[in-house]
């Protein structure tokens, strides 16, 4: 993890506006104030993943979500999040520099492109998460559906996977069992979590998994829209990224 991201991540600037530098040391790190998750051992699925980093999802094809809003991610591990009009509504460092990311329910991204300055993911505005977790199909078949309009990052930290609401430009921090190399998988039932082995590598794969009800707490936080400032004054309306 390189310490320009570790130390972007104490900034958070919404609408443009950035924490005065003389709080800066006196904030905590986000990520650092997640609440623990309770992680079992071994997949809720019962199905054994692939070991490939590039995970493809067996159990259904999804589509990716799509909308006005745009999610732009540098290779070390910024984050912006630019709503409608342009208007910036969020920019914030993440715990390391990007390494696996997926969107929705579990469509793998490209992060090779990263270094392109034009490169940028596209999310909802309107999205299952935004109208609320009583809306969410808690006893449906595929959980997955309700997933739409997520982005997940797994970073070089590896001590967190980051969860980002686009719509909402909430974020929150999914600690991680003590670990490395890993990638996860999302299943109708569950959040499933594994190392991937390293080459000529003897050891078992260590696995974990996490009903989608158990992250409910963390859901509720992300459905919550961020409070915003006016955006901008009359000589600048709109604060570009």
């Amino acid at each position: 993890m390189r310490l320009g991201s570790a130390s972007l991540g104490l900034l958070v600037f919404a609408a443009g506006h950035a924490i005065p530098l003389a709080a800066q040391t006196r904030l905590p790190l986000l990520w650092g104030m997640a609440p623990d998750v309770s992680w079992r051992a071994g997949l809720g699925s019962n199905v054994e993943p692939e070991t490939a980093p590039g995970l493809e999802n067996r159990f259904k094809q999804l589509v990716p979500s799509d909308g006005p809003i745009l999610v732009k991610m540098s290779v070390d591990g910024t984050l912006r999040i630019v709503g409608i009009k342009g208007v910036r509504h969020l920019r914030l460092g993440l715990p390391g520099r990007p390494l696996r990311a997926w969107r929705d329910g579990g469509i793998p991204l490209d992060l090779s492109t990263l270094e392109s300055p034009n490169e940028s993911w596209r999310f909802p505005s309107d999205t299952p998460l935004a109208k609320g977790i009583q809306a969410l199909p808690w006893g449906g078949e595929d959980f997955r559906n309700a997933l739409a309009g997520l982005l997940w990052i797994l970073d070089d930290g590896e001590h967190y996977l980051s969860v980002v609401h686009p719509a909402t430009a909430r974020v929150v921090f999914l600690p991680l069992p003590i670990g490395q190399d890993f990638s996860v998988r999302m299943t109708p039932g569950y959040l499933e979590l594994f190392e991937i082995p390293s080459k000529g590598s003897t050891s078992a794969t260590r696995r974990w998994s996490l009903p989608w009800l158990a992250l409910l707490p963390q859901f509720a936080k992300l459905a919550r829209p961020e409070e915003r400032p006016a955006p901008g004054t009359a000589l600048v309306p709109f604060p570009k990224d």
